[in-house]
């Protein structure tokens, strides 16, 4: 923790004095696709961050503030991703000596341009996905001042690797360009809230105001759904760095926001945090599954910020035993108060408190309530506030306009009731600005006024006043036909969070009467207290609460949802009749559905069709993300049955995928004739010669596979078949990934031919025909290495992938010889996961779909396995199936990463002098065996029964070894330690020394109190994999080093040459 006697000037003073207290501290937490953690300590912060000043300077993109210089304005904007790269973009940047504009990701052009000028940006660093956006502001609404675009770089330039070699050239260190006093009332940063004007309002934060800011904090680990480039979620990433506790960051772009994701990450081992960070959206989605009640309650705290938490919501997760917390803070004034308080006794959740032992000392004096009557008080922060920034009154006061009612018995407690200006915080803490929506709508000539609504909703609304020629009893779809266009042009300017839906639509006719001030605007708060109850009954009939004069449609069958969802699919999505086909397994979400659409469709299927009373949960596109999915559910509620009997069998479905992708795996006439396409022409590949196809080579596996294929001379030529905007960048995506894995391709790779391909789904592979020819003209050898990494998708999902790898066979069928080539499968051991036993798991395709282990990932492999027997059976195709185990890093380096769990273990024996004795065995292969293992199947191996047979392989490190020869060799290798049962290891760790700088294994003491402060109990057994014909195929595969004496050797030895060992 944080001394509470120490000043800290600046950010970078704040970064660089924590890093000296506690570099090895793992500081932040970030979830990947397939939801494991990579956790960076503060070093690795600080190096990241100077290795990207570096490279910004070397290269002449950015130039530093020069050397004393406190006069010069630099501000550069942000627009990207939240996650570890957006904060090593932002770090790097502070370091620079500028001054980062955060821009939102749902900003339209205009108001990207907007707070460009007004801050004048001269620099806007981009993630591609936006680039069309920013490309538009600078074209369309070009700000005064230049302003340049940069891509952003991609995090190779600071990840592990480049870390640790530009440990070794110098780079991961930065010379400040400033003091710290010099530095602290110079801007940090800008972030933006909504205006009156209708852009975004820039508002800027010094360096010492944000430092004051963020030394507020509870001292607990922290999970934040909360993007960095949201004013709370900032301070929750440098809160955590101030209070040096561990901050868990949600990444929105890599990972829905889903119960099942949230609930997977909270409660994995490498997750220890004590309080959750979010809008009352997570709050809801949550409480809305009973585990993920459970998780919320096992929390220290609980803190909602963003927008208001519904009563009844805050209400029933307190009663449940949920220790929720308020937050009301600014972005002009930093945090004000919370509700912290005695949660035994008190259950005001929503009452922020003044004074007590939880407020802010001194909070009173700086804080005012003014009356606006009706009960009801404007806060005024006053002139002096530590964290101020900004002031909008003579006095140097700051009038926040919101509004808030005190607690009739408890002292100096506020509730948040609303606000008086114009912004509406809706339900997931995104505000919308209607002011701009209005005055579109305003300029059809159908409308005469209109008004937004929707704070604290899920989505936006509108009243409109038709024009005096027009009737409001008209039919709801002639009226929107008359002011769609008003409607469209609104919402192309509206984020998308903001945007209109027809159904949330009301129609008031002309005569309507608003309330409005002297100046002759209306009054807003007036307006929705006089139609409350007809804005609420619009929400009840959209959400499929509204019941009075409502005929739903009862379900028949399955085929009856399913035409029912395709409908509400269509119609939300506005997916033309001419467009792309609808399948029932298509994954919803890959055809660019947002939350926003996504809460549409579940609205609509509510309110339309007969549950029986049940209700659809919040978020029940994105758990049921395809029309089977959501139709299976449906149909279950509408047949009273549980809900659990409502989702799709998976193995059905797996089996369905066989059935149909089969029936494309058919022997091309010219196997059965005896001609073959172009036969005059081609010249049949001699045995001897082979030409491979390759995807995957930007994976580790399939890095090696290429550095091994271009090591044979009988390989001519390798096609390595990678995503990419063009054939130029795949290569260089390709060869980057040879470069940052320490591997060299022999003779430069001149033998390398990279093609881009988006996707394998896509006819002829979606290469020009010319190039598809010319490779099905050569080519002897498929190997299909590529395969999304993600555990949360459905095996519905992966469908695109399957159809990809049954095209790369038929490109094999397609080849003009006698025998086509050999196409092999990169498939995992998931795929056999669940195996029964008792025996060990047979090198052979498995009947069963059950045996998949319960998540998408491994069942599409278990897919493509069986049709890789199809094909070999079917058609003159030998497919052979590679199923893969755990791989660690290359034999012949021994680099291991320092901060994994085990390394931390083996680290321990120095530092407690002791090391656990575990009832674990091991199977680790290298990668470069693994690739061996796999080029020996591919080229030696030769079945003397020919074809029409599918071949599995198990590429598996066949010699298991027991974790006691691994502390055998790690004593053999000099390292002195006593071997003690696990519990009393983690007793020993437990009372060892705090400083994870001196003993850096104290970082996981939680992970291992969870894992082994317990004796060892039942769990279900695993069964192995059989490597006996594997091994007999592949010398390579009967060759690799398990944990030895020379291999733990090497580990020991690249630990003590980085100083992590002694």
């Amino acid at each position: 923790m944080a001394s509470t006697n120490e000043v800290i000037h600046s950010i970078n003073h704040l970064l660089d004095l924590r890093t000296e207290q506690h570099p090895d501290l793992e500081i932040l937490a970030v979830p990947s696709k397939d939801l494991s953690y990579t956790k960076y300590t503060y070093h690795d912060l600080q190096s990241a961050a100077a290795l990207l000043a570096n490279y910004y300077n070397d290269h002449g993109i950015l130039s530093p503030r020069a050397t004393g210089d406190t006069k010069t304005r630099l501000t550069v904007a942000l627009l990207s991703h939240s996650g570890w790269s957006y904060a090593i973009q932002e770090l790097a940047l502070i370091k620079m000596g500028y001054c980062v504009l955060f821009i939102s990701v749902n900003n339209s052009a205009a108001a990207i341009s907007h707070l460009l000028e007004a801050t004048g940006s001269t620099h806007i660093i981009t993630h591609q996905t936006f680039i069309p956006v920013v490309e538009e502001a600078l074209s369309k609404y070009p700000p005064k001042q230049p302003v340049k675009l940069l891509p952003q770089v991609g995090d190779e330039l600071y990840n592990a690797d480049a870390r640790l070699q530009g440990g070794k050239t110098g780079k991961t260190t930065w010379r400040l360009p400033l003091t710290p006093e010099e530095e602290e009332n110079l801007p940090a940063f800008i972030v933006h809230s909504s205006g009156s004007t209708g852009f975004p309002k820039p508002i800027v934060l010094s360096h010492i105001a944000s430092v004051r800011n963020f030394s507020q904090h509870f001292g607990l680990r922290g999970f934040t759904t909360l993007p960095l480039y949201h004013n709370h979620g900032h301070a929750c990433f440098y809160r955590a760095i101030h209070g040096a506790v561990r901050i868990y960051l949600f990444p929105q772009s890599l990972i829905p926001l889903t119960t099942a994701n949230i609930h997977t990450l909270l409660t994995s081992p490498d997750c220890n945090a004590e309080a959750l960070f979010g809008v009352p959206y997570v709050l809801k989605i949550l409480s809305e599954d009973p585990e993920g009640l459970e998780v919320l309650k096992s929390f220290k705290l609980v803190m909602f910020g963003g927008s208001a938490c519904p009563d009844e919501l805050g209400t029933r997760l307190v009663d449940a035993g949920v220790n929720l917390v308020g937050h009301y803070g600014l972005t002009e004034m930093g945090q004000i108060f919370t509700s912290f308080r005695d949660f035994k006794t008190d259950k005001g959740w929503n009452w922020l408190r003044g004074t007590g032992p939880w407020a802010k000392r001194g909070l009173m004096d700086w804080i005012k309530f003014e009356d606006r009557g009706e009960d009801v008080f404007e806060l005024i922060v006053l002139d002096g506030y530590p964290t101020k920034v900004l002031s909008n009154r003579s006095d140097g006061s700051y009038s926040t306009k919101d509004l808030f009612s005190k607690h009739p018995s408890i002292p100096d407690a506020f509730k948040f009731v609303g606000r008086i200006d114009d912004t509406l915080v809706m339900v997931n803490g995104e505000k919308t600005n209607p002011v701009p929506i209005e005055l579109t709508l305003r300029q059809s000539p159908n409308i005469s006024d209109a008004v937004v609504f929707g704070a604290g909703r899920a989505q936006t609304g509108a009243l409109i006043i038709l024009a005096e020629k027009l009737s409001s009893s008209a039919p709801r779809n002639e009226l929107y036909k008359l002011v769609q266009p008003a409607v469209d042009l609104a919402n192309s300017k509206a984020p998308s969070h903001s945007q209109l839906a027809p159904e949330a639509l009301i129609y008031l006719p002309y005569e309507t009467v608003l309330p409005k001030a002297d100046k002759g605007s209306f009054l807003r708060p007036k307006v929705y207290v006089q139609f409350k109850n007809i804005i609420d009954k619009v929400y009840r009939a959209l959400e499929g609460e509204e019941d009075e004069g409502i005929e739903r449609i009862l379900l028949s069958d399955l085929e009856h949802a399913k035409r029912l969802v395709s409908e509400a699919v269509f119609k939300t999505l506005n997916m033309a009749e001419a467009g792309p086909k609808l399948e029932d397994d298509m994954d919803l979400f890959a055809l660019g559905l947002d939350s926003l659409q996504a809460t549409r469709i579940r609205n609509s299927l509510q309110r339309d069709i007969d549950l029986r009373g049940h209700r659809l949960p919040s978020n029940f596109v994105f758990e049921h993300p395809s029309v089977n999915a959501m139709a299976g559910y449906l149909l279950a509620l509408s047949f009273g049955q549980k809900v659990a009997a409502s989702k799709a069998d998976p193995t059905n479905i797996m089996l369905q995928l066989v059935d149909k992708y089969s029936s494309l795996l058919l022997t091309p006439s010219s196997y059965t004739n005896g001609t073959f396409p172009d036969s005059a022409q081609v010249q049949m590949s001699s045995s001897d010669v082979h030409v491979v196809v390759l995807t995957g080579a930007t994976g580790s596996l399939g890095a090696a596979l290429l550095e091994a294929l271009l090591l044979q001379d009988d390989v001519s030529k390798v096609y390595c078949l990678s995503r990419g905007k063009d054939d130029g960048d795949a290569a260089n995506r390709v060869l980057d990934s040879v470069k940052t894995r320490g591997l060299s391709l022999k003779d430069g790779g001149t033998r390398l031919i990279c093609l881009a391909v988006s996707d394998f789904s896509a006819p002829n592979l979606g290469l020009p025909p010319q190039t598809y020819r010319e490779i099905a003209r050569t080519v002897t050898v498929v190997i299909h290495n590529a395969w999304p990494v993600n555990f949360n998708w459905t095996i519905s999902s992966f469908e695109p992938h399957i159809s990809g790898a049954v095209n790369l066979m038929r490109l094999a069928l397609h080849v003009p010889s006698q025998r086509p080539p050999k196409f092999f499968f990169s498939s995992s051991i998931s795929a056999v996961f669940a195996w029964k036993g008792p025996s060990p798991v047979p090198e052979s395709v498995t009947d069963d779909p059950h045996v998949a282990q319960n998540m998408g990932y491994a069942r599409s492999k278990w897919v493509v396995e069986k049709l890789c027997q199809v094909a070999s059976q079917n058609t003159p195709l030998q497919a052979d199936v590679l199923r893969i185990g755990q791989m660690v890093g290359d034999s012949r380096t021994g680099v291991w990463n320092e901060t994994e769990a085990i390394s931390l273990i083996i680290k321990s024996a120095e530092t407690i002098h002791a090391l656990p004795e575990l009832d674990e065995t091991v199977s680790w292969l290298p990668v470069d065996y693994a690739a061996r293992s796999i080029l020996d199947l591919v080229f030696i191996y030769q079945d003397p029964s020919g074809p029409g047979r599918c071949h599995c392989w198990h590429v598996v490190q066949p010699h298991t070894v027991d974790w006691k020869q691994i502390l055998d060799s790690l004593q053999t290798c000099g390292l002195q330690f006593k071997r003690v049962p696990q519990r009393q290891w983690v007793d020993f760790l437990r009372r060892s020394d705090a400083n994870p700088v001196k003993n850096p294994t104290i970082k996981l003491l939680s992970f291992y109190e969870e894992k082994y402060d317990r004796d060892a109990s039942a769990i279900a057994p695993r069964y192995p994999l059989e490597t006996k014909f594997t091994e007999a195929a592949s010398p390579s595969l009967k060759s690799a080093p398990a944990p030895n004496d020379e291999l733990v050797a090497k580990w020991v030895a690249a630990w003590r040459k980085t100083g992590f060992l002694h």
